[in-house]
């Protein structure tokens, strides 16, 4: 009894020891992940913002990002994580964006598009299509054979992350916790009747047709649309939230956001037509 008792107590020892060493490597080796990411942060920013002497982290609206500075303290540039989703799921990455509002950089950090096909918009003749753009552009790049729903993907994502974020951050941040929302949909002047609208959705067009009634809108029916079945149940839902809220500044659905994305332009644009919004 006294020997089991004794060889209980090695063991517990053993592992306790065991678990003390596996804690400090862990606490060792993330520090050093963190700083190897920070460097590999400010060497990004250099080379983005050559005019760059100082950076801050920055939140504006629920939306953090690096903000860099020049030597007067002028804003030069950001440098913000955007996210999309493409045919095998998340597509996460770095969007950089200069003081004129022109993308100056973009890196896909993780994805799990298909290998060999759709994994080719993290190559940097894929990526360098985007740059250069800004508010107003076309966010369209050439198409690749078999690679349709990552480009699409890309596409999307990148115009939508763009505008999310140069909204917050085109001067620099400065707004900080003033309330930077968008100011409240309205249909002011627009006439009773039923509008159509389209946009590009995962697989294809998306219409719809906005029933308005007494400055309202009353009543969403999409007309066409090519997108997967169950990716579309859950984006339909932005629908009864834009006709609960009356505003097209509602939350994109995760896991679907390119869909729901497109849902919220259509009804966007159809009203364009009549008056900005």
């Amino acid at each position: 009894m006294k020997e089991m008792i004794r060889t209980g107590i090695v063991l517990m020892l053993i592992c306790a020891v065991a678990a003390a060493a596996l804690a400090y490597t862990n606490h060792v080796t993330s520090a050093i992940i963190a700083e190897r990411l920070q460097q590999e942060k400010e060497a990004q920013l250099a080379e983005l913002f050559p005019t760059m002497t100082n950076f801050e982290e920055r939140t504006v609206d629920g939306r953090s990002a690096t903000v860099a500075f020049d030597a007067e303290n002028k804003f030069v540039g950001v440098l913000a994580e955007g996210q999309t989703e493409g045919y095998g799921g998340p597509i996460r990455f770095n969007l950089g964006i200069n003081a004129a509002g022109e993308i100056v950089g973009l890196t896909v950090v993780a994805h799990t598009e298909t290998p060999g096909i759709g994994d080719v918009i993290k190559e940097t003749w894929f990526t360098k299509q985007f740059l250069g753009k800004k508010s107003g552009d076309t966010f369209t790049v050439d198409a690749i054979s078999g690679a349709t729903d990552s480009v699409k993907a890309m596409e999307t994502g990148v115009e939508r992350e763009y505008n999310e974020i140069w909204r917050r951050f085109s001067d620099g941040g400065a707004a900080g916790a003033q309330d930077t929302s968008a100011p409240a949909f309205s249909l002011a002047g627009v006439a009773d009747g039923t509008y159509s609208g389209t946009a590009s959705g995962f697989k294809g067009e998306i219409a719809l047709e906005v029933t308005v009634a007494g400055g309202k809108i009353t009543a969403i029916n999409v007309t066409a649309q090519q997108e997967t079945a169950d990716r579309w149940a859950d984006a339909k839902k932005v629908i009864e939230e834009i006709i609960a809220k009356q505003t097209v500044q509602v939350d994109t659905v995760s896991g679907t956001t390119i869909s729901s994305d497109a849902i919220i332009k259509a009804v966007q644009r159809n009203q364009r037509n009549r008056r900005e919004v």
